[in-house]
C-alpha cells in the first residue's frame, strides 16, 4: 500500500480537447500489450486536458488551504486487460504544473514529477486563450475556445455522452522515473455538467504530433467547479 496520502482539489474548470484516431496509432502511444486502445465509434481518442486547480491539499486537510496549479496532461483512453473483464482506464505519458512549489514537491518521493511550466487561461468576453509552454520542449499546448450551441463530433452525440465517457476513466497509469514500470492513480470527481465548445488556432506538440500521425481534431468541452481526489495505488510491478 502506498504511504502517500490522497490528494484533493477543488477545481476551478476543466478543458479537454479530444482528438479522433485509428486504434492502433494510439497503440503505439501505450508502453505495455495489457493496456489497449478503448474504442468510441471505431475510433481511438486522444485528449489535452487543462485543469485549473484550486486548494491542492492531502487528506485530510480542507481545501481552504492548499495551493493553486493550472494542471494540464495528455490523456489516451485505454481499455485496462490485465482485469476480466477489460475495465475503461486511462493511460498519461506526462503531467505538467504551472506551480513552481507543486512541480518541486513532486520530486520528493513521488514515482512521477510534474514538470514546472507556464499555463496560461486568459478570458476574454467573447472567447478563451488557452497556452501551455514548457522551458525544454517549448510550446506543448495552445487553443483559443469559444461557446457552442452543441458539439460537432464524430465521437460524442451530446456533451452527456461525453460525460459518460469521461467518467468510466477512473483508474490511469502514468510512466515513472523507474524504468518500464507504471504508476497507478484513481481519481474520484464530482463533476458539474459539461459544456461544448468550438475551438481553433490549435497547435502545439501534442496537437501537432497526433495530426502529424494522422489524428483529426474531434471536439472540446469545458466543466467548472466540482471536487477531485486522487488516490496513489504505487506501481505496476
Amino acid at each position: 500500500m502506498s504511504m502517500i496520502p490522497t490528494v484533493r482539489a477543488a477545481l476551478a474548470e476543466r478543458f479537454i480537447f479530444n482528438f479522433r484516431l485509428p486504434p492502433q496509432m494510439l497503440t503505439s502511444y501505450l508502453p505495455v500489450p495489457w493496456l489497449t486502445p478503448q474504442e468510441v465509434r471505431g475510433y481511438g481518442v486522444a485528449s489535452f486536458c487543462i485543469l485549473d486547480l484550486r486548494g491542492i491539499t492531502v487528506v485530510p486537510l480542507t481545501t481552504m488551504v492548499g495551493l493553486d496549479s493550472i494542471s494540464c496532461a495528455p490523456r489516451y483512453a485505454v481499455l485496462d486487460a490485465s482485469r476480466v473483464p477489460a475495465n475503461p482506464a486511462v493511460f498519461v505519458t506526462e503531467r505538467q504544473t504551472n506551480s513552481a512549489f507543486g512541480a518541486w514537491f513532486t520530486t520528493l518521493g513521488f514515482s512521477a514529477p510534474h514538470p514546472h511550466v507556464e499555463a496560461v487561461i486568459d478570458h476574454h468576453a467573447d472567447r478563451t486563450l488557452l497556452r501551455v509552454h514548457s522551458p525544454e520542449d517549448g510550446l506543448l499546448f495552445a487553443a483559443t475556445v469559444r461557446s457552442a450551441a452543441a458539439p460537432n463530433s464524430d465521437l460524442f452525440a451530446s456533451p452527456q455522452e461525453f460525460a459518460d465517457f469521461i467518467a468510466q476513466g477512473v483508474s490511469s497509469y502514468g510512466r515513472s522515473r523507474h524504468g518500464s514500470r507504471l504508476t497507478k492513480v484513481d481519481l474520484h470527481k464530482e463533476d458539474a455538467s459539461y459544456t461544448p465548445l468550438a475551438a481553433s488556432d490549435l497547435s502545439g506538440v501534442f496537437a501537432e504530433d497526433w495530426q502529424r500521425q494522422g489524428a483529426v481534431f474531434d471536439s472540446a468541452f469545458h466543466t467548472a467547479g466540482g471536487r477531485y481526489e486522487w488516490t496513489y495505488h504505487g506501481m505496476t510491478p
